[in-house]
């Protein structure tokens, strides 16, 4: 029984449910309705010429349709219409009508450059465009088809003003079909790509016959054509070295070393070229078949005569530099961990223990009689290993030429030094750069351009390069510590540093501390020389005005006992000592003591750690004293019998308050010491008890020049590769932008090398002053100099192509153009002066078309339209298009029919 009622169960199909079909074209006019194209109860008004090369937008939904997945996406392009009359275009109806049609008829919309392909093709400023998903292809024609089919019913329903695109076959191919209606007219829009060419597309009457042949009726008035053929210039640069994108290297000058010149310099400029090709396109517009002829034995189109070229700039991307190679491996650089014993062995290390075998040998080496007083010479290796005879990492002319650029004094005087120092250090940049950039150089915290660091740091970059690496650096770096410590043991000052007396806490702390450094070496020279002249009584001047009795009225000299002589003065002053009356002397004192800037932060943390209690403020109050007990005992020594109040004038007169006093002989003046000065437990009164009349010279040392010079000389030694790396790395980067603002002349009008330039040289300032240095930051502005770099490697490379064949009052300005905007109209053709110079460049090329003397165009096209009654004699008159492109290989087909869908 149950299975007699099981086979009258059926199933009950609900034929009101909406298909698959009707699902996909209801999502679609919904998507299209959302994005405003449908004109349902509206009139179009016709949009005047809009440049199709100008900025395009987009807009995408997902959609599906039988389970395969589609992207909607609708193009258009956004710019400001012309609104002149004589630029609007002739439609059938006066004001209002079918912006479509207008665009499909507007010649002026022929060839565009920087647009997508079916703006290209048809001319169009706004469409939709459906592409299947991922990977996905549509292959099949009834697939294709039924999508046709649906979007036309979904194009109707709503009264699109934009044409939809279905994207067919490989994405690669850029194949669509399409379809667009207006009331009673509707286009389809299809497309053929042949890898065979059909003799009929090779010339233009071939062309206009199949064009007639696909319209099927007489066209009204003769075919529209455009044609615009176009030749590359891609071999211009197989000339000579002077169409290279740079020089090469004059191997001659350097001595088979190459690489000496350019040790001042960072390397600049791209490895490859970054121009492609320069293309170069003869246009012709608003011609027609009556009044010209293209066929495969005759054609009146002569490229030179053409009324319009257009130049067009094809880059190469992701071009390799060296500058930025150059940065990328010292960034390598500073993230390293061996150490120079780790590279160069044991015995290349910097020997620091007496107790060391070859200590002897070392010293003998450095005692050496030599040319100069560089460590090294032309007779000289570095002692050591066997390495050393051999050379080292670095060949022993390279590492002399290395320590001759660095020390140029060691090559003698002036006169024979190869790489002198300039007598002024410029702080910001050098001469050679515009003055406009002279102000954003001002908060740098490196070195001054070309000083020892500065010069250090491009040595580094050079030697890591090309000079084996790392160990090259460690080889240098060691070198570099011999030469400072054989300067200090023998009192030779370091060239390359300002002559301030004290490190500038403005510069980056290698520069301090060699600056203290130096410091040290004319410290120890001042101290092994005779004590400074004294002044005397003696040495007393008058002026011809002074009479007999000013003369009579000065005190003689007060003879002082045996062991209470003066000494240490350096000069005399107007005072008087308020006890003896003798002339007050102002001593010769010991000098401030020179700090760096990681001196100045240990001795403020040493000051923080000594607590707030009144212990450590007394304790920290002497230590900072300690200058001022030296001047006291030099002031007692100079002045014997003195007071403190006679020290207070001298060293602090604003602690000294003088008074009007009545007196019994009237007004006087008379001083005292201040309130502070006179408060109990004054520690400048307890240090001038304390204080013994001991000369400058004879005073235990403030500056120890020793200790410091050794300290310097010790952290110098057993600095590792990547921490010499990290020290120079600020102003290595001062310099890269150096290089590249030398490249980017006045002339060179790049408004976005320009502003990347700002940008990096305010992170530059921003990052150098960060502690401790983060060198994420550094790689981060990496790519900005690499766009700045490659632009103007780009500009020289162009410049240098066209320079060649044509030099003008506006090649710059041509140069320029066609770097920023990609194309350059050049209205006269081959009669302008950049078309003069391009037509010269076109005539050097090898393969030659003995009809125009030119190369055979690589890519010829053609644009034919006309008006046509479709597909019957009483069909609406509607506008027809084909697009045809020719390239070497290839032909390509892209036609626009309409027809009257109401009157057959």
């Amino acid at each position: 029984m149950a299975d007699q009622e099981d086979e009258e169960v059926f199933e009950i199909v609900d034929f009101t449910s909406a298909s698959e079909w009707e699902v996909f074209i209801s999502r679609l006019e919904e998507i299209l309705l959302s994005w405003q194209l449908s004109l349902k109860d509206k009139e179009e008004v016709v949009t005047s010429f809009v440049d199709l090369n100008g900025d395009w937008k987009s807009s995408s939904e997902d959609i599906s349709f039988a389970g395969h997945p589609f992207i909607l996406t609708h193009h258009w392009v956004e710019q400001s219409t012309v609104t002149n009359e004589v630029n609007k275009v002739e439609l059938v109806t006066d004001k209002k009508g079918c912006q479509v049609f207008a665009s499909l008829m507007d010649n002026r919309h022929d060839f565009p450059f920087n647009c997508l392909p079916l703006a290209k093709y048809y001319g169009l400023s706004d469409f939709v465009v459906i592409t299947p998903a991922g990977n996905e292809m549509l292959t099949s024609e009834d697939r294709i088809n039924l999508l046709l089919s649906s979007i036309t019913i979904a194009v109707g329903n709503i009264q699109s003003r934009a044409p939809v695109f279905v994207q067919i076959h490989s994405k690669s191919q850029q194949l669509y079909q399409g379809t667009f209606e207006c009331k009673n007219l509707r286009t389809d829009f299809q497309m053929v790509h042949l890898k065979r060419i059909p003799p009929t597309c090779k010339c233009l009457s071939g062309l206009i016959e199949l064009f007639k042949d696909k319209i099927g009726s007489t066209p009204l008035e003769p075919v529209d054509l455009s044609i615009c053929w176009t030749y590359s210039l891609s071999d211009v640069r197989n000339g000579g070295w002077e169409k290279w994108p740079q020089p090469p290297p004059d191997f001659e000058s350097m001595g088979g070393v190459v690489g000496n010149a350019a040790l001042g310099q960072l390397g600049f400029g791209a490895i490859r070229d970054p121009i492609k090709e320069i293309r170069v396109s003869a246009v012709w517009t608003g011609l027609n078949e009556d009044v010209v002829v293209d066929s495969e034995v005759y054609s009146d189109l002569d490229p030179v005569q053409a009324p319009l070229w257009i130049a067009r700039l094809v880059l190469n991307e992701q071009v390799p530099s060296l500058l930025i190679k150059s940065l990328c491996s010292f960034l390598d650089l500073c993230r390293s961990s061996e150490s120079i014993e780790q590279l160069l062995g044991k015995n290349y290390t910097v020997l620091q223990s007496p107790d060391s075998p070859e200590y002897e040998r070392a010293l003998g080496a450095l005692t050496k009689e030599r040319k100069g007083y560089g460590l090294l010479s032309s007779n000289r290796l570095p002692f050591g290993s066997k390495k050393a005879q051999t050379g080292g990492p670095i060949p022993e002319a390279m590492m002399v030429n290395l320590l001759n650029y660095l020390f140029p004094d060691a090559e003698g005087d002036l006169e024979s030094q190869t790489h002198p120092y300039p007598e002024q250090f410029q702080t910001d940049c050098s001469a050679s750069i515009d003055s406009t950039w002279k102000e954003f150089f001002s908060a740098f915290k490196t070195s001054p351009v070309d000083s020892l660091v500065w010069r250090l740091a491009t040595a580094a970059v050079y030697t890591m390069t090309h000079l084996n690496g790392i160990e090259g650096v460690a080889h240098l770096w060691h070198e570099i510590v011999l030469e400072l410590r054989f300067r200090w043991e023998h009192g030779y000052t370091i060239p390359g540093l300002e002559t301030g007396g004290v490190p500038d806490l403005n510069y980056c702390r290698l520069y301090q501390k060699l600056q203290m450094l130096n410091c040290c070496i004319n410290h120890k020279k001042a101290g092994n020389s005779a004590p400074p002249v004294e002044a005397t009584d003696e040495d007393e001047f008058y002026d011809a005005e002074e009479t007999l009795e000013s003369m009579e009225a000065t005190p003689q000299k007060e003879r002082h006992s045996v062991w209470n002589q003066p000494q240490g003065r350096k000069e005399r002053t107007k005072m008087k000592l308020l006890r003896s009356g003798e002339t007050l002397y102002e001593p010769v004192t010991q000098a401030l003591l020179p700090m760096t800037e990681d001196m100045v932060e240990e001795q403020s943390e040493m000051m923080e750690q000594l607590g707030d209690n009144a212990e450590g403020s007394e304790l920290r109050a002497r230590i900072l004293s300690a200058s001022l007990l030296s001047d006291m005992e030099a002031f007692k020594a100079a002045n014997p019998g003195a007071e403190m109040e006679d020290f207070v004038r001298w060293h602090s007169p604003r602690d000294w308050i003088e008074e009007e006093v009545m007196t019994s002989d009237g007004c006087k003046m008379e001083g005292r010491l201040s309130g502070r000065m006179q408060a109990p437990g004054n520690l400048w009164q307890e240090m001038w008890r304390a204080a013994k009349p001991i000369v400058a010279w004879r005073q235990k040392r403030l500056f120890d020049d020793t200790k410091e010079a050794e300290k310097i000389l010790h952290t110098f030694s057993a600095l590792r590769p990547a921490q010499i790396a990290t020290l120079l790395l600020p102003t290595v980067m001062h310099a890269s932008i150096h290089r590249l603002l030398e490249e980017l002349r006045p002339n060179i009008q790049l408004p976005d090398a320009v502003s990347n330039c700002r940008a990096a040289i305010a992170k530059i300032v921003q990052i150098a002053r960060h502690s401790p240095l983060d060198l994420q930051q550094y790689e981060d502005l990496l790519p900005v100099l690499q766009k700045i770099e490659v632009r103007l490697s780009q500009f020289n490379s162009l410049r240098r192509r066209i320079i060649d064949y044509g030099d003008w009052e506006g090649i710059d300005e041509f140069v320029t153009r066609l770097l920023i905007d990609g194309n350059v109209s050049l209205t006269g053709g081959s009669h302008s002066p950049a078309g003069k110079a391009l037509l010269k460049a076109m005539g050097s090329l090898n393969k030659k078309d003995t009809s125009s003397g030119l190369p055979s165009p690589v890519k010829k096209e053609f644009v034919l339209r006309a008006m046509a009654h479709r597909p019957g004699n009483g069909s609406t008159c509607s506008c027809q298009k084909l697009f045809c492109s020719v390239d070497e290989d290839s032909v390509r087909l892209a036609g626009a029919w309409t027809q009257d869908t109401l009157f057959y």
